[in-house]
């Protein structure tokens, strides 16, 4: 099937968040502000003129500020009704006092109300005043069945849109909403169905104006089982989300995107189009959905157009529910494009082709027992051009055959169970806030490589996240509703990081570290962010860094200037200072044509004691830009690490060492005589093949040994010993060839072999040449 997109998948992890329980009214807490309610919150939505919040809870509606103070109330319930009632409640018997949920919540801009609707008299509705929802603008329950819009039943979800209705051969055109309901045994039995704001001709306030028996839950709906969660509109269609089983004959739930023309007054349009999620469809109940322009780098792995829309659905498992918790969940990502070109070769395939794409039969008919008589005969290819939104003469509504989904692919699994999704695009990258049934709400930076960075800071406990998960007008922040509490919380804490280390190491896409103002920000905050590494993005992981020194390392004894390799410094304008501190000294530093920064080093005499120091780079006094360890080398502090071999731990050292001959010491390389230079380890002198290997306990012995290297010792007399018997030391003889000297007499209480090393000395100086001779003793 040409049309059959992979969209992108991506599953999160199950974590818990545990935190105090909320309080009725506004929040003391003015980091996080929120506002809590007495009852359960069943719908939340936003008038996107005046950033106000609408909470439709159990028995009440309350009107919020955007910064969620409360504004004004509305009671709605608990009201007098029965479930077998039929309005007005006063005809009604065996009545009694019964909560109403909050069905469905919608802005109605063009006169500013509110629509809502309840669980009450049949699933009523009434206007409230946008700007005081303590003002009732219409409430009417004597009106009949015509007026039923939403449900009784506690479990059976009702979504909704705004659109418009343009009466046949007029221009007259005036608001409607379209509502997506599921099966309720004493409901209005429109699956689909639209209503009128206003009364008209014959209509009244409320009334389903479209009567369409094509799109009906009875008798289909019982073993369909609609599970309605989203609605929408875009480019001239409205789309229902929903899931449902096939038939009666299988339980398993299917995700279902349904489509049908906004100017199509008959629903002859209504086509659906069954969504995979997961392998082998195994995120196949869809939970929650957002619709929205990804970024760039998202739009280009989905193979979406650019500023094409992108349906973002959580689903889960057909076994999970998240009024249970626990099982698994996944974020598929559909591109809008995708899901039409495969709606209309459905559309295609049944006008054309019999229903078959591809010699497979394709088409399915949900809503009608004719099954054997639909896409039987073939149309005039210009029917489907001149009938876009279909005609009563053409087989509706239509579906995909489980066959013939849009596919989804595997990215990422993990445990959880996904309520909410929300997407946001920060200089073209692709952000989704992700809501579970714990209350928590994670971030996903979106991409060919999708990465969970991290959880939204706040308080918010208290059981699933509500499916309306939104911004405030800004997109500065997000509002997160649990079971009783609505709570606006930042999208970024970009600000709470105070180095580039910890910045980036959050992976957020809405942060960097704007180098010049040592600040983590957004891009928008940082003033020179657009100029090279200015700003350095989060998730890149990269922070300005010291690269090398020239030289590498400098004697503690010497001063001179360095050369600092920062290959990622930012540019330095004319206006910048720049600052090198070593320790407690600071000079100018000075930015070459080659980017590499100058600074002069301190005077011997100010180098620290330690001989390793921080070299910092700082820009206009207070701002850090880079640091590295810097190595000041004493040579005569190398001898000290191994002191039985001086010259040997002189020259082969990594500092720039010599091995002064004449006075056996150690020292920075310059011209002096009588030197062995860095690396020349073989010129260094040493004693070897000691002449007997076995000394006898309780004996002297002559010992004899050869000597290397040691032309430049000519004429110099020397001792040795060992550190075995301390404080007394043997002359060593010449003979031109051979060194010799009386071994000390060794004496131990119990027979054993012992090694024994030797050192040499030089007799004038008392300092140690080599002491790499060794012997062991013997048992006599």
């Amino acid at each position: 099937m040409a049309s059959r997109l992979s969209p992108l998948l991506l599953l999160l992890p199950f974590l818990f968040l545990i935190g105090p329980s909320a309080s009725h009214g506004p929040s003391e807490n003015q980091n996080v502000p929120h506002f809590a309610t007495e009852t359960a919150i069943n719908n939340v939505v936003q008038d996107p003129s005046s950033g106000r919040i609408y909470l439709g809870a159990v028995n009440a509606v309350f009107q919020l500020g955007p910064a969620l103070g409360l504004e004004a109330r509305a009671e709605t319930g608990p009201r007098k009704d029965s479930r077998s009632c039929t309005p007005p409640p006063s005809a009604c018997q065996d009545t009694r006092l019964m909560p109403n949920l909050n069905k469905l919540l919608l802005v109605h801009p063009a006169n500013g109300s509110l629509i809502v609707c309840g669980s009450r008299y049949k699933g009523i509705c009434s206007l409230l005043n946008l700007t005081n929802v303590e003002q009732q603008l219409y409430y009417r329950d004597s009106k009949g069945e015509r007026t039923y819009v939403a449900s009784i039943e506690d479990n059976v979800n009702v979504v909704g849109v705004m659109s418009r209705y343009r009466l046949k051969d007029t221009d007259a055109e005036f608001p409607v909403f379209l509502v997506g309901k599921g099966y309720g045994s004493l409901d209005s039995t429109k699956l689909i169905s639209t209503r009128i704001l206003e009364d008209r001709r014959d209509w009244v306030v409320f009334e389903n104006i479209v009567d369409a028996s094509a799109v009906q839950t009875a008798p289909f709906a019982p073993k369909h089982q609609h599970d309605f969660r989203h609605a929408f509109k875009e480019g001239g269609f409205v789309y229902f989300l929903f899931s449902r089983t096939l038939d009666g004959t299988d339980t398993k739930n299917l995700t279902y995107v349904s489509r049908l023309c906004e100017s199509d007054n008959n629903y002859y349009s209504h086509t659906e189009l069954l969504l995979h999620c997961g392998p082998s469809n195994r995120y196949s109940k869809v939970q929650a959905a957002y619709v929205a322009v990804p970024g760039k780098e998202l739009a280009l792995s989905l193979g979406a157009r650019p500023l094409s829309k992108v349906l973002f659905m959580v689903a889960s498992a057909p076994d999970d529910d998240s009024s249970t918790g626990g099982g698994d969940s996944a974020l598929c990502m559909y591109p809008l494009d995708s899901i039409n070109v495969a709606l209309v070769d459905i559309i295609t395939a049944c006008y054309f082709d019999l229903g078959k794409i591809g010699g497979k039969p394709a088409v399915d008919i949900p809503y009608s027992s004719k099954t054997a008589e639909f896409c039987k005969s073939k149309i005039a290819k210009d029917t489907l051009e001149t009938n876009k939104c279909g005609a009563d003469f053409l087989p509706s509504p239509l579906a995909s055959k489980p066959e013939f989904p849009l596919m989804g692919e595997l990215v990422e699994v993990k445990k959880g169970l996904l309520t909410a999704v929300v997407v946001a695009v920060e200089n073209d990258n692709t952000i989704a806030f992700l809501g579970n049934d714990q209350g928590e709400v994670h971030k996903a930076h979106l991409s060919s490589s999708p990465d969970v960075y991290g959880q939204i800071p706040g308080d918010m406990p208290g059981g699933r996240v509500n499916k309306n998960l939104f911004f405030d007008l800004s997109q500065d922040h997000l509002y997160v509703t649990t079971e009783r509490k609505i709570t606006r919380v930042p999208v970024q804490t970009c600000n709470l990081e105070t180095n580039c280390q910890s910045c980036v190491a959050l992976r957020d896409p809405y942060c960097g570290w704007c180098v010049l103002e040592g600040r983590c920000t957004r891009r928008s905050e940082c003033r020179r962010a657009e100029e090279k590494n200015g700003w350095l993005w989060s998730p890149n992981q990269q922070c300005v860094k010291i690269l090398s020194f020239s030289p590498p390392n400098l004697s503690c004894h010497k001063t001179q200037k360095v050369e600092i390799n920062i290959p990622s410094l930012p540019v330095i304008s004319a206006a910048d200072r720049l600052l090198c501190v070593f320790h407690h000294f600071h000079s100018e530093g000075s930015r070459s044509e080659t980017g590499q920064v100058t600074c002069s080093l301190p005077d011997p005499a100010n180098i620290p004691a330690t001989p390793q120091d921080q070299v910092k780079i700082f820009v206009n006094e207070t701002v850090e830009l880079a640091t590295k360890d810097f190595k000041f080398y004493n040579c005569s502090a190398t001898v000290r690490k191994a002191e039985n071999t001086p010259c040997m731990s002189c020259v082969s050292s990594p500092w720039g060492c010599q091995w002064n001959t004449r006075d056996f010491t150690c020292s920075d390389m310059d011209d002096t005589p009588d030197v062995i230079k860095q690396r020349q380890g073989q010129q260094c002198p040493s004693f070897e093949n000691p002449d007997p290997v076995l000394i006898p306990v309780g004996y002297k012995t002559t010992i004899s040994f050869e000597g290397n290297n040691m032309g430049q010792y000519q004429g110099r007399a020397f001792t040795v010993g060992t550190d075995l018997v301390r404080g007394m030391e043997h002359v060593v003889a010449y003979d031109g060839h051979f060194y010799s000297f009386n071994a000390i007499e060794f004496s131990y209480d119990k027979s054993q072999e012992t090694t024994v090393v030797f050192y040499v000395k030089d007799k004038e100086t008392g300092k140690k040449i080599d002491s790499t001779l060794n012997g062991r003793t013997a048992a006599s």
